[in-house]
């Protein structure tokens, strides 16, 4: 019988380093003992998808444990070239348990570049709200003193 398994995630991210790919395949497994531990390793043959990665999840089992139902941590990790996959399915005796579509988050530093784009269209909204308040405070000034003017010419 299958484990339960939940919070499956997974990333395709750059790896800064090398300029290569990196697969990054995360998830929870249930097991029966404490001395059972979750693995991933990838299918053979791969399925005729080659957008679609089939990983295997096999528990293995060493020393003593304490007979307790627990969640577990497994991860699988491999380089790619790059928007290579669109989803992983994560198989337990040749049943699909999962079906993870892959991710592909933009890297940190466009993240930042659009922060600073950001930043900088503020500062000029800021700077033309500034202007715009000093011209309507120039144009009341010279209101008044050509008032003023007017007054003195009367008297």
């Amino acid at each position: 019988m299958a484990p339960q398994t939940r919070n499956w995630k997974a990333n395709e991210m750059p790896d800064f380093a090398g300029g290569g790919y990196y697969l990054t395949v995360t998830g929870d497994v249930e097991v029966s003992a404490t001395n059972k531990t979750p693995h991933l390793s990838s299918h053979s043959p791969q399925g005729f998808n080659p957008r679609i990665l089939l990983l295997d999840l096999t528990i293995s089992e060493s020393g003593v444990g304490a007979e307790v139902m627990t969640w577990k941590r497994v991860a699988y990790r491999a380089r790619t070239n790059g928007n290579q996959y669109d989803q992983t399915d994560i198989l337990f005796d040749g049943d699909s348990v999962a079906r993870v579509k892959v991710d592909h988050p933009k890297t940190a530093a466009p993240a930042k570049k659009k922060a600073a784009a950001k930043k900088k269209t503020a500062k000029k909204t800021a700077k033309k709200a500034k202007k715009a308040v000093k011209k309507s405070a120039k144009k009341k000034t010279k209101k008044k003193a050509a008032k003023k003017a007017r007054k003195k010419k009367r008297i």
